[in-house]
């Protein structure tokens, strides 16, 4: 059954987006636009440590909304309290992007990648800056672009 979905899934999601996501389509620039401001959004609140904001643009789904080095959350609040501790004895952090990306896979979904580094700050004033990347599916619902699926990673050292 997973073999059919993945055969019929993967040709569907490449059909809707040669239709929708075509360079230069002005409904596929304002999605991009759109999901660059809610992502914007979500690295606001994590440089503002708030990981309950950060945390109400992600989707509460059944079943893995969250993997972070390569750590499959059960649930969005499982991931939230473990963001919440990781907070903890942090006094700032800062991401630059060195690359964000929007592909629209369609009016009310799309993808976001991105890669840059995290400078974290503790509260004794020790600084540590790490390179990560970043996936986000991000969907429209009620009118509010939200995260289905977040993958944050830190690259493997070479």
């Amino acid at each position: 059954m997973t073999q059919w979905i993945r055969c019929v899934s993967v040709p569907l999601l490449v059909l809707t987006w040669a239709r929708f996501g075509a360079a230069g389509d002005p409904d596929a620039r304002t999605v991009e636009k759109a999901v660059l401001e809610a992502h914007q959004t979500m690295t606001a609140a994590a440089e503002r440590l708030d990981a309950e904001e950060f945390f109400a643009s992600i989707l509460d789904v059944a079943r893995g909304p969250v993997i972070q080095d390569g750590r499959l959350f059960a649930s969005r609040a499982e991931a939230l309290e473990v963001v919440k501790r990781s907070f903890e004895g942090i006094a700032s952090v800062k991401r630059v992007y060195e690359t964000t990306d929007v592909t629209v896979i369609s009016e009310k979904a799309a993808l976001l990648t991105g890669k840059g580094t995290s400078t974290v700050t503790l509260q004794d004033g020790r600084s540590f800056d790490s390179p990560f990347a970043v996936s986000l599916v991000f969907v429209l619902r009620d009118g509010t672009w939200k995260v289905l699926h977040g993958h944050y990673s830190i690259p493997n050292p070479r």
